[in-house]
Protein backbone atom coordinates (compact mmCIF):
# COMPACT_ATOMS: atom_id res chain seq x y z
CA UNK A 1 0.00 0.00 0.00
CA UNK A 2 1.51 3.10 -0.89
CA UNK A 3 2.46 5.36 1.18
CA UNK A 4 0.19 8.81 2.10
CA UNK A 5 1.82 11.84 2.02
CA UNK A 6 1.00 14.34 5.12
CA UNK A 7 0.74 17.28 1.81
CA UNK A 8 -2.11 14.79 0.13
CA UNK A 9 -3.80 14.30 3.84
CA UNK A 10 -3.97 18.14 3.90
CA UNK A 11 -5.01 18.43 -0.01
CA UNK A 12 -7.87 16.06 1.07
CA UNK A 13 -8.93 17.76 3.94
CA UNK A 14 -9.20 21.09 2.65
CA UNK A 15 -10.92 19.91 -0.26
CA UNK A 16 -13.43 18.46 1.99
CA UNK A 17 -13.75 21.38 3.82
CA UNK A 18 -14.27 23.46 0.49
CA UNK A 19 -16.78 21.40 -0.09
CA UNK A 20 -18.65 21.41 3.24
CA UNK A 21 -18.43 25.21 3.21
CA UNK A 22 -20.22 25.19 -0.50
CA UNK A 23 -23.03 22.42 0.38
CA UNK A 24 -24.04 24.83 3.66
CA UNK A 25 -23.72 27.84 1.09
CA UNK A 26 -25.88 26.35 -1.18
CA UNK A 27 -27.82 24.75 1.48
CA UNK A 28 -28.48 28.33 3.48
CA UNK A 29 -29.57 30.17 0.33
CA UNK A 30 -32.34 27.44 -0.43
CA UNK A 31 -33.57 27.23 3.20
CA UNK A 32 -33.80 31.13 2.87
CA UNK A 33 -37.44 32.64 1.39
CA UNK A 34 -37.82 35.08 -0.95
CA UNK A 35 -38.26 38.86 1.03
CA UNK A 36 -41.28 40.85 0.66
CA UNK A 37 -41.64 44.72 1.08
CA UNK A 38 -44.13 47.12 0.05
CA UNK A 39 -43.04 50.97 -0.60
CA UNK A 40 -45.87 52.59 1.70
CA UNK A 41 -48.09 52.05 4.21
CA UNK A 42 -51.28 49.97 2.62
CA UNK A 43 -53.45 49.47 5.83
CA UNK A 44 -55.86 52.25 3.47
CA UNK A 45 -55.96 51.20 0.03
CA UNK A 46 -57.99 52.64 -3.39
CA UNK A 47 -57.33 52.97 -6.94
CA UNK A 48 -54.28 54.35 -6.70
CA UNK A 49 -51.17 51.90 -7.37
CA UNK A 50 -48.40 50.76 -4.87
CA UNK A 51 -45.47 48.90 -5.77
CA UNK A 52 -43.98 45.87 -4.00
CA UNK A 53 -41.00 44.26 -4.17
CA UNK A 54 -39.79 40.34 -4.17
CA UNK A 55 -36.70 39.20 -4.20
CA UNK A 56 -34.65 35.94 -3.66
CA UNK A 57 -30.89 35.93 -3.55
CA UNK A 58 -30.24 32.40 -3.52
CA UNK A 59 -32.05 30.09 -6.40
CA UNK A 60 -34.64 33.02 -7.54
CA UNK A 61 -37.92 33.88 -7.88
CA UNK A 62 -40.38 31.32 -9.12
CA UNK A 63 -44.07 32.80 -8.44
CA UNK A 64 -45.88 35.57 -7.43
CA UNK A 65 -49.33 35.57 -6.36
CA UNK A 66 -51.26 39.02 -5.39
CA UNK A 67 -54.58 38.65 -3.57
CA UNK A 68 -57.70 40.05 -1.37
CA UNK A 69 -59.84 37.74 0.73
CA UNK A 70 -62.94 38.34 2.27
CA UNK A 71 -66.04 37.05 3.61
CA UNK A 72 -66.89 36.54 -0.22
CA UNK A 73 -63.84 34.74 -1.09
CA UNK A 74 -60.76 35.53 -3.13
CA UNK A 75 -59.91 38.43 -5.67
CA UNK A 76 -56.74 38.29 -7.29
CA UNK A 77 -54.75 41.16 -8.07
CA UNK A 78 -51.78 39.69 -9.75
CA UNK A 79 -50.20 36.37 -10.54
CA UNK A 80 -46.80 36.18 -12.17
CA UNK A 81 -44.21 33.10 -13.32
CA UNK A 82 -40.35 33.97 -13.40
CA UNK A 83 -37.68 32.74 -15.91
CA UNK A 84 -34.81 30.87 -13.58
CA UNK A 85 -32.34 33.03 -12.62
CA UNK A 86 -34.69 36.03 -11.80
CA UNK A 87 -33.36 37.77 -8.51
CA UNK A 88 -35.94 40.93 -7.97
CA UNK A 89 -39.34 42.08 -9.74
CA UNK A 90 -40.86 45.54 -8.80
CA UNK A 91 -44.53 45.20 -9.02
CA UNK A 92 -47.21 47.94 -9.55
CA UNK A 93 -50.48 46.90 -8.27
CA UNK A 94 -53.60 48.46 -9.21
CA UNK A 95 -56.71 47.41 -7.66
CA UNK A 96 -59.75 48.37 -10.41
CA UNK A 97 -63.19 47.58 -8.04
CA UNK A 98 -65.42 47.11 -11.16
CA UNK A 99 -63.50 44.66 -12.75
CA UNK A 100 -63.12 42.50 -9.70
CA UNK A 101 -66.84 43.23 -8.13
CA UNK A 102 -65.49 44.58 -5.28
CA UNK A 103 -66.50 47.57 -2.88
CA UNK A 104 -65.56 49.48 -0.07
CA UNK A 105 -64.84 47.78 3.28
CA UNK A 106 -62.36 45.37 5.07
CA UNK A 107 -60.33 42.69 3.47
CA UNK A 108 -57.34 41.15 4.14
CA UNK A 109 -53.86 41.33 1.44
CA UNK A 110 -52.30 38.37 0.54
CA UNK A 111 -48.68 38.16 -1.09
CA UNK A 112 -47.48 35.08 -1.73
CA UNK A 113 -43.58 34.80 -3.05
CA UNK A 114 -42.30 31.36 -3.96
CA UNK A 115 -38.39 30.67 -5.08
CA UNK A 116 -36.95 28.01 -6.80
CA UNK A 117 -34.93 25.84 -4.23
CA UNK A 118 -36.07 21.91 -3.92
CA UNK A 119 -38.97 20.31 -3.00
CA UNK A 120 -41.42 22.74 -4.48
CA UNK A 121 -39.62 25.93 -3.30
CA UNK A 122 -39.42 28.15 -0.23
CA UNK A 123 -42.64 30.33 0.07
CA UNK A 124 -42.59 34.14 1.69
CA UNK A 125 -45.58 35.53 2.89
CA UNK A 126 -47.14 38.72 3.95
CA UNK A 127 -50.67 39.63 4.85
CA UNK A 128 -52.43 42.71 6.07
CA UNK A 129 -55.90 43.81 7.36
CA UNK A 130 -57.01 46.60 4.87
CA UNK A 131 -59.51 48.98 4.37
CA UNK A 132 -60.91 49.58 0.88
CA UNK A 133 -62.59 52.36 0.10
CA UNK A 134 -62.97 53.67 -3.82
CA UNK A 135 -64.55 57.04 -3.30
CA UNK A 136 -62.36 59.88 -4.08
CA UNK A 137 -62.82 62.76 -1.12
CA UNK A 138 -64.85 66.40 -2.18
CA UNK A 139 -63.45 70.08 -3.46
CA UNK A 140 -65.75 72.66 -3.89
CA UNK A 141 -63.69 76.13 -5.00
CA UNK A 142 -65.55 78.72 -3.05
CA UNK A 143 -63.57 82.35 -3.79
CA UNK A 144 -64.78 83.82 -7.08
CA UNK A 145 -62.98 84.35 -10.39
CA UNK A 146 -58.64 84.19 -10.49
CA UNK A 147 -57.01 86.84 -11.86
CA UNK A 148 -53.31 86.17 -11.94
CA UNK A 149 -50.40 87.90 -13.51
CA UNK A 150 -47.49 85.88 -15.12
CA UNK A 151 -44.98 85.18 -12.71
CA UNK A 152 -47.38 86.61 -9.79
CA UNK A 153 -49.13 85.02 -6.74
CA UNK A 154 -52.77 83.91 -6.47
CA UNK A 155 -54.72 82.41 -3.88
CA UNK A 156 -57.72 80.33 -3.95
CA UNK A 157 -60.07 79.36 -1.31
CA UNK A 158 -62.04 75.97 -1.37
CA UNK A 159 -63.74 73.07 0.88
CA UNK A 160 -62.84 69.49 0.79
CA UNK A 161 -65.01 66.30 2.10
CA UNK A 162 -63.56 64.87 6.13
CA UNK A 163 -62.02 62.17 4.66
CA UNK A 164 -59.47 64.40 2.89
CA UNK A 165 -55.55 63.83 4.11
CA UNK A 166 -53.75 65.97 1.87
CA UNK A 167 -54.72 69.17 -0.30
CA UNK A 168 -54.11 72.42 -2.35
CA UNK A 169 -53.22 73.57 -5.78
CA UNK A 170 -51.13 72.38 -8.86
CA UNK A 171 -49.75 73.67 -11.66
CA UNK A 172 -46.40 72.92 -14.04
CA UNK A 173 -46.04 69.83 -11.90
CA UNK A 174 -45.81 72.34 -8.70
CA UNK A 175 -48.04 71.53 -5.26
CA UNK A 176 -48.87 74.51 -3.21
CA UNK A 177 -50.23 73.01 0.01
CA UNK A 178 -53.56 74.30 1.39
CA UNK A 179 -53.94 75.22 4.74
CA UNK A 180 -56.99 74.57 7.07
CA UNK A 181 -57.63 75.96 10.58
CA UNK A 182 -58.17 80.18 9.25
CA UNK A 183 -61.73 79.94 8.79
CA UNK A 184 -64.23 78.69 11.81
CA UNK A 185 -64.91 76.13 9.27
CA UNK A 186 -62.40 73.72 9.47
CA UNK A 187 -63.05 71.67 6.03
CA UNK A 188 -62.36 75.39 4.61
CA UNK A 189 -58.53 75.65 3.64
CA UNK A 190 -56.64 79.05 1.59
CA UNK A 191 -53.88 77.68 -0.74
CA UNK A 192 -51.46 80.97 -2.21
CA UNK A 193 -49.78 79.75 -5.15
CA UNK A 194 -47.38 81.16 -7.93
CA UNK A 195 -47.87 81.07 -11.64
CA UNK A 196 -44.49 80.93 -12.57
CA UNK A 197 -42.55 82.91 -14.26
CA UNK A 198 -41.19 80.55 -16.68
CA UNK A 199 -44.40 78.33 -17.01
CA UNK A 200 -45.99 79.17 -20.45
CA UNK A 201 -49.56 80.63 -20.78
CA UNK A 202 -52.55 78.54 -20.69
CA UNK A 203 -50.99 76.18 -17.85
CA UNK A 204 -54.20 74.43 -16.24
CA UNK A 205 -54.14 75.08 -12.33
CA UNK A 206 -56.27 72.34 -10.05
CA UNK A 207 -57.18 71.95 -6.58
CA UNK A 208 -55.88 68.70 -5.96
CA UNK A 209 -56.72 66.54 -2.61
CA UNK A 210 -56.43 62.68 -1.52
CA UNK A 211 -57.82 61.04 1.03
CA UNK A 212 -56.12 58.08 3.25
CA UNK A 213 -56.33 55.29 0.47
CA UNK A 214 -54.76 57.23 -1.86
CA UNK A 215 -57.95 58.05 -4.04
CA UNK A 216 -57.75 61.62 -5.66
CA UNK A 217 -60.00 64.19 -6.77
CA UNK A 218 -59.48 67.26 -8.86
CA UNK A 219 -61.10 70.56 -9.66
CA UNK A 220 -59.86 72.88 -12.48
CA UNK A 221 -59.97 76.69 -11.65
CA UNK A 222 -61.25 78.95 -14.03
CA UNK A 223 -59.01 82.22 -14.49
CA UNK A 224 -57.35 84.77 -16.09
CA UNK A 225 -53.51 85.26 -16.73
CA UNK A 226 -52.42 88.98 -17.09
CA UNK A 227 -49.62 89.63 -19.11
CA UNK A 228 -46.25 90.79 -17.33
CA UNK A 229 -43.40 92.24 -19.07
CA UNK A 230 -40.09 91.59 -18.41
CA UNK A 231 -36.63 93.37 -18.94
CA UNK A 232 -34.12 91.86 -20.74
CA UNK A 233 -30.11 92.53 -19.87
CA UNK A 234 -26.86 92.37 -21.21
CA UNK A 235 -24.01 92.07 -18.46
CA UNK A 236 -20.36 92.48 -19.58
CA UNK A 237 -17.82 90.31 -17.39
CA UNK A 238 -15.04 92.51 -16.03
CA UNK A 239 -11.79 91.05 -15.22
CA UNK A 240 -12.12 92.77 -11.59
CA UNK A 241 -15.96 91.19 -11.09
CA UNK A 242 -14.13 87.21 -11.77
CA UNK A 243 -11.38 88.15 -9.99
CA UNK A 244 -12.73 89.55 -6.99
CA UNK A 245 -16.14 88.45 -6.95
CA UNK A 246 -16.35 85.03 -8.86
CA UNK A 247 -13.03 83.29 -8.17
CA UNK A 248 -13.27 83.76 -3.94
CA UNK A 249 -17.15 82.80 -4.19
CA UNK A 250 -15.60 79.70 -6.14
CA UNK A 251 -12.93 79.04 -3.85
CA UNK A 252 -15.48 79.37 -0.17
CA UNK A 253 -17.96 77.06 -2.07
CA UNK A 254 -15.20 74.17 -3.64
CA UNK A 255 -12.25 74.56 -1.96
CA UNK A 256 -9.97 74.88 -5.13
CA UNK A 257 -9.60 77.69 -7.76
CA UNK A 258 -9.90 76.20 -11.51
CA UNK A 259 -6.96 75.76 -13.91
CA UNK A 260 -7.01 75.78 -17.92
CA UNK A 261 -5.04 73.93 -19.45
CA UNK A 262 -2.28 76.43 -20.07
CA UNK A 263 -1.65 76.32 -15.70
CA UNK A 264 -4.17 79.56 -15.93
CA UNK A 265 -6.83 80.33 -13.50
CA UNK A 266 -9.95 79.49 -16.07
CA UNK A 267 -12.38 82.29 -14.96
CA UNK A 268 -14.67 80.97 -17.56
CA UNK A 269 -14.88 77.83 -16.09
CA UNK A 270 -15.15 79.57 -12.50
CA UNK A 271 -18.18 81.92 -13.51
CA UNK A 272 -20.07 79.15 -15.05
CA UNK A 273 -20.05 76.73 -12.36
CA UNK A 274 -20.69 79.41 -9.95
CA UNK A 275 -23.68 81.03 -11.88
CA UNK A 276 -25.27 77.49 -13.20
CA UNK A 277 -24.32 74.69 -10.30
CA UNK A 278 -24.08 76.99 -7.38
CA UNK A 279 -27.13 79.37 -8.43
CA UNK A 280 -29.34 76.22 -8.81
CA UNK A 281 -28.19 74.63 -5.50
CA UNK A 282 -29.07 78.10 -4.06
CA UNK A 283 -32.22 78.33 -5.23
CA UNK A 284 -32.77 74.28 -4.45
CA UNK A 285 -32.04 75.42 -0.50
CA UNK A 286 -34.64 78.42 -0.96
CA UNK A 287 -37.07 75.72 -2.51
CA UNK A 288 -36.72 73.19 0.30
CA UNK A 289 -36.73 76.01 3.11
CA UNK A 290 -40.20 77.59 1.59
CA UNK A 291 -41.78 74.23 1.42
CA UNK A 292 -41.57 74.26 5.65
CA UNK A 293 -43.79 77.37 6.17
CA UNK A 294 -45.58 77.75 9.49
CA UNK A 295 -48.93 76.81 9.05
CA UNK A 296 -50.58 80.68 11.00
CA UNK A 297 -50.45 83.94 9.19
CA UNK A 298 -48.03 85.90 10.55
CA UNK A 299 -48.28 88.91 8.19
CA UNK A 300 -50.38 92.34 8.00
CA UNK A 301 -51.32 94.30 5.48
CA UNK A 302 -48.93 95.04 2.80
CA UNK A 303 -44.85 93.89 2.56
CA UNK A 304 -42.92 97.14 3.02
CA UNK A 305 -40.02 98.27 0.71
CA UNK A 306 -36.59 99.30 1.61
CA UNK A 307 -37.72 102.66 2.54
CA UNK A 308 -36.41 105.37 0.55
CA UNK A 309 -34.65 102.79 -1.64
CA UNK A 310 -33.98 102.88 -5.46
CA UNK A 311 -34.54 100.27 -7.29
CA UNK A 312 -32.13 98.66 -9.80
CA UNK A 313 -32.77 95.07 -11.45
CA UNK A 314 -36.15 94.08 -11.21
CA UNK A 315 -37.83 90.04 -10.90
CA UNK A 316 -37.24 87.84 -14.17
CA UNK A 317 -34.79 90.12 -15.57
CA UNK A 318 -33.46 88.07 -18.22
CA UNK A 319 -29.66 88.36 -18.45
CA UNK A 320 -27.14 87.62 -20.85
CA UNK A 321 -23.44 87.13 -19.90
CA UNK A 322 -21.02 88.29 -21.91
CA UNK A 323 -17.13 87.00 -22.01
CA UNK A 324 -14.94 88.64 -24.75
CA UNK A 325 -17.80 89.82 -26.81
CA UNK A 326 -19.59 86.53 -26.72
CA UNK A 327 -22.32 85.32 -24.77
CA UNK A 328 -21.12 82.53 -22.29
CA UNK A 329 -24.26 82.02 -20.03
CA UNK A 330 -28.46 83.39 -19.85
CA UNK A 331 -30.40 83.37 -16.24
CA UNK A 332 -32.56 85.02 -14.69
CA UNK A 333 -32.68 87.41 -11.55
CA UNK A 334 -35.44 86.05 -9.01
CA UNK A 335 -36.06 89.12 -6.60
CA UNK A 336 -35.76 93.25 -7.09
CA UNK A 337 -32.32 94.78 -6.28
CA UNK A 338 -32.63 97.85 -4.48
CA UNK A 339 -30.53 100.25 -2.51
CA UNK A 340 -30.17 103.52 -0.29
CA UNK A 341 -26.52 103.94 1.07
CA UNK A 342 -23.79 101.64 2.01
CA UNK A 343 -24.98 99.35 4.73
CA UNK A 344 -28.03 100.51 5.35
CA UNK A 345 -30.13 99.28 7.63
CA UNK A 346 -32.89 96.34 6.35
CA UNK A 347 -36.20 95.87 7.92
CA UNK A 348 -38.43 93.27 7.83
CA UNK A 349 -40.73 93.73 5.33
CA UNK A 350 -43.88 92.39 7.61
CA UNK A 351 -43.85 90.43 10.91
CA UNK A 352 -43.00 87.25 10.73
CA UNK A 353 -40.22 84.26 11.86
CA UNK A 354 -37.29 84.08 10.97
CA UNK A 355 -36.11 80.73 9.51
CA UNK A 356 -32.68 80.85 7.98
CA UNK A 357 -29.53 83.09 8.77
CA UNK A 358 -26.40 82.07 7.25
CA UNK A 359 -23.90 82.77 4.21
CA UNK A 360 -25.78 81.48 0.91
CA UNK A 361 -23.53 81.00 -1.97
CA UNK A 362 -24.22 83.48 -5.23
CA UNK A 363 -26.47 85.46 -2.56
CA UNK A 364 -23.99 86.25 0.47
CA UNK A 365 -25.30 86.77 3.55
CA UNK A 366 -28.95 85.78 3.40
CA UNK A 367 -32.18 85.84 5.72
CA UNK A 368 -35.10 84.19 4.80
CA UNK A 369 -38.74 85.49 7.04
CA UNK A 370 -41.17 83.10 7.33
CA UNK A 371 -44.53 84.95 7.00
CA UNK A 372 -46.93 81.59 7.62
CA UNK A 373 -48.86 79.55 5.19
CA UNK A 374 -46.06 79.06 2.16
CA UNK A 375 -45.41 83.32 2.11
CA UNK A 376 -41.23 83.87 2.71
CA UNK A 377 -39.36 86.79 1.99
CA UNK A 378 -35.78 87.14 1.52
CA UNK A 379 -32.81 89.44 1.96
CA UNK A 380 -29.37 88.68 0.37
CA UNK A 381 -25.89 90.39 0.07
CA UNK A 382 -26.25 91.60 3.90
CA UNK A 383 -23.19 92.84 5.20
CA UNK A 384 -24.24 92.17 8.88
CA UNK A 385 -27.14 89.90 9.83
CA UNK A 386 -28.95 91.09 12.58
CA UNK A 387 -31.40 88.10 13.83
CA UNK A 388 -30.87 84.00 14.42
CA UNK A 389 -32.84 81.43 13.24
CA UNK A 390 -35.84 81.17 15.28
CA UNK A 391 -36.71 85.28 16.26
CA UNK A 392 -39.67 86.78 15.73
CA UNK A 393 -39.88 89.82 13.76
CA UNK A 394 -42.34 92.46 13.31
CA UNK A 395 -42.60 95.43 10.76
CA UNK A 396 -39.37 97.60 10.60
CA UNK A 397 -37.26 95.38 12.83
CA UNK A 398 -33.80 95.28 11.71
CA UNK A 399 -32.78 91.81 9.96
CA UNK A 400 -29.43 93.17 8.92
CA UNK A 401 -27.80 96.14 6.74
CA UNK A 402 -27.02 95.90 2.97
CA UNK A 403 -23.61 95.01 1.81
CA UNK A 404 -21.74 93.31 -1.30
CA UNK A 405 -21.59 89.47 0.02
CA UNK A 406 -22.04 86.78 -2.82
CA UNK A 407 -21.73 88.17 -6.17
CA UNK A 408 -22.99 91.57 -5.63
CA UNK A 409 -21.49 94.33 -7.28
CA UNK A 410 -22.39 97.43 -6.01
CA UNK A 411 -24.10 97.61 -2.16
CA UNK A 412 -27.39 96.62 -2.06
CA UNK A 413 -30.33 94.71 -0.89
CA UNK A 414 -31.68 91.57 -3.24
CA UNK A 415 -35.57 90.85 -1.91
CA UNK A 416 -37.39 88.59 -2.81
CA UNK A 417 -40.93 87.09 -2.06
CA UNK A 418 -41.74 83.38 -2.59
CA UNK A 419 -44.61 81.30 -2.49
CA UNK A 420 -44.11 77.84 -0.87
CA UNK A 421 -40.37 77.80 -1.99
CA UNK A 422 -41.16 79.21 -5.61
CA UNK A 423 -40.25 83.12 -6.54
CA UNK A 424 -42.94 85.45 -7.26
CA UNK A 425 -43.57 89.22 -8.40
CA UNK A 426 -42.30 91.38 -4.90
CA UNK A 427 -43.79 94.67 -6.58
CA UNK A 428 -47.77 93.12 -5.99
CA UNK A 429 -46.54 92.06 -2.06
CA UNK A 430 -46.03 96.23 -1.86
CA UNK A 431 -48.70 97.28 -3.27
CA UNK A 432 -52.18 97.40 -0.61
CA UNK A 433 -54.22 97.59 -3.39
CA UNK A 434 -53.44 94.31 -5.13
CA UNK A 435 -53.82 92.53 -1.79
CA UNK A 436 -56.91 94.05 -0.88
CA UNK A 437 -58.09 92.84 -4.62
CA UNK A 438 -56.67 90.05 -4.67
CA UNK A 439 -56.15 88.34 -1.33
CA UNK A 440 -59.07 89.95 1.49
CA UNK A 441 -61.21 90.66 -1.39
CA UNK A 442 -61.55 86.68 -1.68
CA UNK A 443 -61.21 85.94 1.48
CA UNK A 444 -63.95 88.23 2.79
CA UNK A 445 -66.53 86.99 -0.06
CA UNK A 446 -65.74 83.32 1.57
CA UNK A 447 -66.71 84.78 4.71
CA UNK A 448 -69.74 86.59 3.73
CA UNK A 449 -70.90 83.94 1.33
CA UNK A 450 -70.07 80.56 3.82
CA UNK A 451 -70.80 81.97 7.09
CA UNK A 452 -67.04 81.88 8.53
CA UNK A 453 -65.34 84.30 11.01
CA UNK A 454 -63.98 87.65 10.29
CA UNK A 455 -60.65 87.25 8.94
CA UNK A 456 -57.89 89.14 10.88
CA UNK A 457 -55.90 91.99 9.18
Amino acid sequence: MPKVSGKQIAAVFGILLLLAAVIKVIFAMEMSPPVISIERDIKNLGTKPFEVTVSDKGTGLAKVRIYLLDAYGESVLVEKEYKKGTKSDVISVRINPEKLGIKSGTSELFIEARDNSMFSGRKAVFSEKVTLDFLPPEIQELSPMLYIRHGGAGVVVYKTSEDTVTSGVEIKDLFFEGYGGYFEDPLIYLAFFAYPYDAPKGEEIEIFATDAAGNEVRESVSYRLLRASYLKDEIVLSEWFLKKKVLPLFNKVYGYAPVADDGKTDFRKAFLKVNNETRKENDNRVYEIGRQSGDKMLWKGKFNQLPNSKVGATFADHRKYLMDGEVIDRQYHLGYDVSVTRKHPVPASNSGVVVFAEHLGIYGNTVIVDHGMGIMTLYSHLTSMDVNVGDSVEKKSLVGRTGTTGLAVGDHLHFGVYVQGVPVRPLEWWDAKWIDDNIWYKIDYVKKNFATREAPR
